[in-house]
């Protein structure tokens, strides 16, 4: 019992080294850079802590600005909506009494018999029918931008476009199948405008070419007549407000609907050997679909 006794470890000598106190313990040695490694992780915690505080304030910044810029567009929204309300019935109540205006005026031409006093009421019915389609544009440029732009099928627009004109006497090229541009709903009125445009100012037209070339840049939209053209200092002028179609705003209003969605506009033809109008979209602007895609 007694050699047994001798050769029992020593158990505080054990507990000293099992808790890194002991001189001969493994810990012991670790023990700097342990308490190292547990102040730079208080640390990181401290600096998450801090950063998750910082986003909590952001977040609940963000919400209240978020709820504020609702509150504002609903605001905007319905001002928008009454505003063009009562556009609406402003266009409507002036366009009546030009139709009325104008009805009195081509009957007081029948009564009238004197040269001058014809004279004078052919210019007056000149000026109504500028007054009305100065005010028929004022209601499209109204409605530009209201409704969102969507995906539409050129051969499509065109075609309604040149329903509302008279263009029996020209001949047509039109190759536009498969092609969609992504527009603002008044794309149909900017093609009107631009085939009314031969009509009234490329003089001497007899056919116009109506197709697109697609580039590593996008799409070229290229509508091109054989009339007298556009002289080099006037091609960016006709898109001006006050230039180009009776009423002086047409070939503008063009520009403006086909800009809503990043597409371009210019005149590139030669002159003395007709008008070239090249319409540019982005790669993001268009698509081109198979025939099966269309029916």
């Amino acid at each position: 019992m007694k050699k047994h006794s001798e050769d029992a470890p020593d158990w505080e000598d054990q507990r000293m080294k099992i808790i890194g106190l002991g001189e001969s313990s493994i810990r012991k040695s670790y023990y700097p850079e342990l308490q190292q490694r547990l102040n730079e992780l208080e640390k990181t915690n401290s600096d998450l802590l801090d950063a998750i505080e910082e986003i909590q304030e952001k977040e609940f910044e963000i919400r209240q600005n978020y709820e504020e810029l609702r509150s504002i567009q609903a605001a905007l929204n319905m001002a928008r909506k009454k505003l063009n309300t009562l556009n609406t019935f402003t266009f409507q109540d002036i366009q009546s009494a030009l139709f009325s205006l104008n009805g009195f005026l081509t009957l007081t031409q029948e009564l009238v018999t004197g040269d001058d006093e014809k004279n004078y009421l052919d210019k007056s019915l000149e000026q109504m029918q500028k007054m009305e389609r100065v005010l028929h544009l004022a209601r499209q440029y109204q409605n530009m931008g209201l409704h969102p732009p969507k995906w539409q099928n050129v051969m499509e627009v065109y075609v309604y476009a040149a329903s509302h004109l008279d263009i029996s006497y020209y001949d047509r090229d039109i190759r536009l199948e498969g092609l969609e541009l992504f527009a603002d709903p008044l794309l149909e009125d900017a093609i009107f405008y631009l085939l009314e445009n031969i009509i009234y100012h490329s003089g001497h037209a007899t056919k116009y070419r109506f197709w697109y070339e697609t580039t590593d840049s996008g799409l070229t939209l290229i509508l091109e007549d054989n009339g007298t053209g556009i002289p080099d200092d006037r091609k960016e002028n006709i898109f001006n407000r006050g230039t180009g179609l009776v009423g002086g705003s047409g070939l503008f209003l063009v520009r403006e609907i086909l800009s809503i969605t990043d597409i371009q506009i210019s005149e590139k033809g030669e002159y003395s050997k007709g008008a070239r109008f090249e319409i540019s979209a982005p790669p993001s602007g268009f698509r081109i679909l198979e025939k099966n895609e269309n029916l």
